[in-house]
């Protein structure tokens, strides 16, 4: 059976061919077809929006929906391509994995949006639905008022921004454990220390003689990406027992790289201020920069250390990544270290 089947409307030209094409993607739904699956990263984000409307907002919408974090350089959080409902690239961004549609009710896009979230397009709704054009996309609907198009435009974007990115650290950090949790490692270092550290099982985990605590995820091919967390207990008298600050969790970076890593690595401070922790309660100091390896392969990239003052000891972490790839997000990978050092506790509890 063909998937095609005669279209009318009474509306513009405009509007009929957007209704075409928002028709054709669904009909590929019924007599057996199926969705193509969505192109793109979680965070490349297809902005389809009216040209007028978009030519006030255009500031505003770049300054909220792409801040920066620091990596090696200012890195966007997401990348925005805007697209006109009548644009010629349409039929294709259509079919990326984040597809964001401002518009009015009754607009076809935002309609086809609404009918998958089984909802209705109120004025100021923001609304989801998943693998509307694509398989694996999230579609978002952005009601707009009638009128006051751009006004209602610039409301949105704070929230939906929030929204954004509390939806992408949820997707990255999903992802950080599809393989599982490394139970082998936190057991031992909870029947070892009395501490608790969370960490994935692509890790490889092991508490090494010296000591030393080793995770590092290398897959799927070294020489593509590898993310690596290097821990040392130092113990202390409960007595001294007092805040660390930021100079000696540099100056303790810098002693162990030449003795736990094959290649001594140079670094240099982000220009990021440290930055103050409370994990469960124990006080900690974290500080960022970029390393480089001292041999002769032109290897380097972003590093978080940390040090965090438990009762007994004094517990030194080193997260650091390696991701060749100019095109790759760091930040997604450096979020996932991050979230492995933001399981530490001091006890088990």
């Amino acid at each position: 059976m063909r998937c095609f089947r005669r279209f009318h409307s009474t509306r513009s030209r405009k509007h009929a061919r957007i209704e075409v094409r928002v028709l054709l993607a669904a009909l590929l739904l019924t007599a057996g077809c199926d969705r193509p699956p969505a192109f793109g990263e979680a965070n490349s984000l297809i902005l389809v929006g009216d040209e007028s409307v978009w030519l006030e907002v255009e500031t505003e919408t770049y300054e909220q929906l792409e801040p920066t974090v620091f990596t090696i350089r200012e890195e966007k959080k997401f990348n925005v391509t805007h697209v006109a409902p009548d644009g010629s690239e349409l039929d294709e961004l259509l079919l990326w994995k984040q597809v964001l549609v401002f518009g009015v009710p009754g607009d076809p896009l935002i309609e086809a949006i609404a009918a998958d979230a089984r909802a209705t397009p109120e004025v100021g709704a923001v609304l989801q639905a998943g693998d509307v054009w694509a398989r694996g996309q999230v579609a978002t609907a952005i009601v707009l008022e009638p009128g006051h198009e751009a006004d209602s435009w610039r409301a949105a974007l704070p929230g939906l921004a929030a929204m954004l990115d509390a939806q992408y650290r949820t997707y990255a950090l999903g992802r950080m454990f599809v393989s599982g949790e490394d139970t082998l490692l936190s057991q031992q270092l909870a029947r070892e220390f009395g501490v608790r550290l969370r960490a994935p099982m692509i890790y490889h985990g092991s508490v090494g003689e010296d000591g030393l605590v080793r995770l590092r995820n290398a897959n799927p091919r070294p020489s593509e990406r590898i993310r690596s967390i290097l821990v040392e207990r130092v113990a202390t008298d409960s007595a001294d027992a007092r805040p660390v600050d930021a100079e000696a969790v540099f100056a303790w970076r810098e002693q162990i790289d030449s003795v736990a890593y094959n290649v001594p690595q140079r670094f240099e401070r982000a220009p990021v201020e440290p930055r103050s922790l409370d994990l469960g309660g124990a006080d900690g100091v974290e500080v960022r920069g970029i390393w480089q390896d001292e041999g002769t392969f032109p290897a380097g990239g972003p590093f978080v250390a940390r040090a965090v003052v438990c009762p007994d000891a004094v517990w030194f972490f080193d997260a650091w990544l390696y991701s060749p790839n100019p095109r790759a997000s760091k930040y997604e990978f450096l979020m996932q270290l991050e979230e492995i050092l933001d399981s530490f506790r001091c006890t088990i509890s």
